[in-house]
Protein backbone atom coordinates (compact mmCIF):
# COMPACT_ATOMS: atom_id res chain seq x y z
CA UNK A 1 0.00 0.00 0.00
CA UNK A 2 2.91 2.39 0.66
CA UNK A 3 4.10 1.80 -2.90
CA UNK A 4 0.69 2.81 -4.27
CA UNK A 5 0.70 5.92 -2.09
CA UNK A 6 4.24 6.79 -3.24
CA UNK A 7 3.08 6.43 -6.86
CA UNK A 8 0.01 8.60 -6.18
CA UNK A 9 2.24 11.19 -4.50
CA UNK A 10 4.52 11.22 -7.55
CA UNK A 11 1.84 11.30 -10.27
CA UNK A 12 -0.65 13.51 -8.44
CA UNK A 13 -4.26 12.68 -7.67
CA UNK A 14 -5.68 13.36 -11.13
CA UNK A 15 -3.16 11.34 -13.18
CA UNK A 16 -3.11 8.50 -10.63
CA UNK A 17 -6.93 8.28 -10.80
CA UNK A 18 -6.78 8.31 -14.60
CA UNK A 19 -4.23 5.46 -14.62
CA UNK A 20 -6.19 3.45 -12.07
CA UNK A 21 -9.49 3.86 -13.95
CA UNK A 22 -7.80 2.85 -17.21
CA UNK A 23 -6.43 -0.27 -15.52
CA UNK A 24 -9.87 -1.17 -14.17
CA UNK A 25 -11.51 -0.59 -17.57
CA UNK A 26 -8.90 -2.63 -19.45
CA UNK A 27 -8.81 -5.57 -17.06
CA UNK A 28 -12.35 -5.77 -15.65
CA UNK A 29 -13.47 -9.39 -15.60
CA UNK A 30 -10.10 -10.67 -16.83
CA UNK A 31 -7.13 -12.16 -15.02
CA UNK A 32 -4.42 -9.46 -14.93
CA UNK A 33 -0.94 -9.98 -13.60
CA UNK A 34 1.01 -7.33 -11.69
CA UNK A 35 2.80 -6.48 -14.95
CA UNK A 36 -0.53 -5.57 -16.54
CA UNK A 37 -1.03 -3.04 -13.77
CA UNK A 38 2.50 -1.66 -14.22
CA UNK A 39 2.26 -1.48 -18.04
CA UNK A 40 -1.12 0.25 -17.87
CA UNK A 41 0.28 2.93 -15.57
CA UNK A 42 3.33 3.38 -17.81
CA UNK A 43 1.09 3.71 -20.86
CA UNK A 44 -1.48 6.10 -19.40
CA UNK A 45 1.09 8.21 -17.55
CA UNK A 46 3.01 8.50 -20.83
CA UNK A 47 6.40 7.62 -19.38
CA UNK A 48 8.34 4.56 -18.29
CA UNK A 49 8.01 3.90 -14.57
CA UNK A 50 9.93 0.62 -14.53
CA UNK A 51 12.58 2.12 -12.21
CA UNK A 52 9.83 2.68 -9.62
CA UNK A 53 8.08 -0.69 -10.03
CA UNK A 54 11.37 -2.59 -9.86
CA UNK A 55 12.46 -0.74 -6.75
CA UNK A 56 9.20 -1.02 -4.83
CA UNK A 57 8.02 -4.49 -5.85
CA UNK A 58 10.98 -6.59 -6.96
CA UNK A 59 13.89 -5.54 -4.78
CA UNK A 60 14.86 -5.87 -1.16
CA UNK A 61 15.45 -2.17 -0.53
CA UNK A 62 14.30 -0.42 2.62
CA UNK A 63 13.80 3.22 3.59
CA UNK A 64 16.93 4.74 5.07
CA UNK A 65 17.84 8.27 4.03
CA UNK A 66 20.61 10.49 5.37
CA UNK A 67 21.56 14.15 5.11
CA UNK A 68 25.12 14.05 3.83
CA UNK A 69 25.88 17.74 3.48
CA UNK A 70 24.34 21.20 3.39
CA UNK A 71 26.07 23.92 1.39
CA UNK A 72 25.11 27.54 0.84
CA UNK A 73 25.26 28.87 -2.70
CA UNK A 74 23.27 30.04 -5.69
CA UNK A 75 20.69 31.98 -3.70
CA UNK A 76 19.90 29.19 -1.27
CA UNK A 77 21.07 25.87 0.08
CA UNK A 78 21.97 22.58 -1.55
CA UNK A 79 21.11 19.58 0.61
CA UNK A 80 22.69 16.27 -0.42
CA UNK A 81 20.59 13.27 0.59
CA UNK A 82 21.94 9.72 0.42
CA UNK A 83 19.59 6.79 -0.10
CA UNK A 84 21.35 4.25 2.11
CA UNK A 85 18.54 1.68 2.07
CA UNK A 86 17.90 2.05 -1.65
CA UNK A 87 14.10 2.53 -1.47
CA UNK A 88 12.75 5.23 -3.79
CA UNK A 89 10.68 6.84 -1.05
CA UNK A 90 9.29 10.37 -0.92
CA UNK A 91 10.39 12.71 1.87
CA UNK A 92 10.22 16.29 3.11
CA UNK A 93 13.20 18.53 3.73
CA UNK A 94 12.43 20.69 6.77
CA UNK A 95 14.50 23.85 6.97
CA UNK A 96 14.80 25.52 10.39
CA UNK A 97 15.99 29.11 10.11
CA UNK A 98 17.83 31.31 12.60
CA UNK A 99 14.81 33.64 12.82
CA UNK A 100 12.68 30.77 14.19
CA UNK A 101 10.72 30.13 10.99
CA UNK A 102 10.61 26.85 9.07
CA UNK A 103 10.02 25.73 5.49
CA UNK A 104 8.99 22.28 4.33
CA UNK A 105 9.96 21.21 0.80
CA UNK A 106 8.33 17.98 -0.40
CA UNK A 107 10.22 15.57 -2.67
CA UNK A 108 8.35 12.79 -4.46
CA UNK A 109 9.92 9.47 -5.44
CA UNK A 110 10.80 11.10 -8.77
CA UNK A 111 13.98 12.53 -7.20
CA UNK A 112 15.41 8.98 -7.32
CA UNK A 113 14.57 8.26 -10.98
CA UNK A 114 18.03 8.96 -12.39
CA UNK A 115 20.16 8.15 -9.36
CA UNK A 116 18.77 5.88 -6.64
CA UNK A 117 21.79 6.40 -4.39
CA UNK A 118 21.97 10.18 -3.99
CA UNK A 119 20.05 13.36 -4.79
CA UNK A 120 20.59 17.06 -4.21
CA UNK A 121 17.66 19.19 -3.10
CA UNK A 122 18.01 22.92 -3.70
CA UNK A 123 16.05 25.26 -1.45
CA UNK A 124 16.03 28.89 -2.54
CA UNK A 125 16.09 31.26 0.41
CA UNK A 126 17.94 34.28 1.68
CA UNK A 127 17.53 33.23 5.32
CA UNK A 128 20.25 31.78 7.48
CA UNK A 129 19.76 28.06 8.17
CA UNK A 130 20.07 26.77 11.71
CA UNK A 131 19.31 23.11 10.94
CA UNK A 132 17.91 20.77 8.31
CA UNK A 133 15.99 17.55 8.88
CA UNK A 134 14.35 14.88 6.75
CA UNK A 135 10.78 13.87 7.49
CA UNK A 136 9.43 10.79 5.75
CA UNK A 137 5.96 11.00 7.25
CA UNK A 138 4.29 7.60 6.75
CA UNK A 139 7.40 6.42 4.88
CA UNK A 140 9.34 5.76 8.08
CA UNK A 141 13.13 5.81 8.04
CA UNK A 142 14.97 2.75 9.42
CA UNK A 143 17.72 4.88 11.00
CA UNK A 144 16.75 8.40 12.01
CA UNK A 145 20.13 9.20 13.60
CA UNK A 146 21.43 10.57 10.28
CA UNK A 147 18.31 12.45 9.18
CA UNK A 148 19.41 15.88 10.35
CA UNK A 149 22.16 18.46 10.03
CA UNK A 150 22.93 21.38 12.34
CA UNK A 151 24.93 24.48 11.42
CA UNK A 152 28.16 25.03 13.31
Amino acid sequence: SLGYLAMKDMLGDELFRKCLHAYMARWNGKHPTPWDFFYTFDNVAGRPLDWFWTNWYFGNAYIDLAVTSVAKGGGGYHIVVNNIGGMDAPFDVVMHYSDGSTDRVHQTSAVWEHDEKQTTVTVRTGKSVKSVELDGGIWMDADTTNDSWTAK
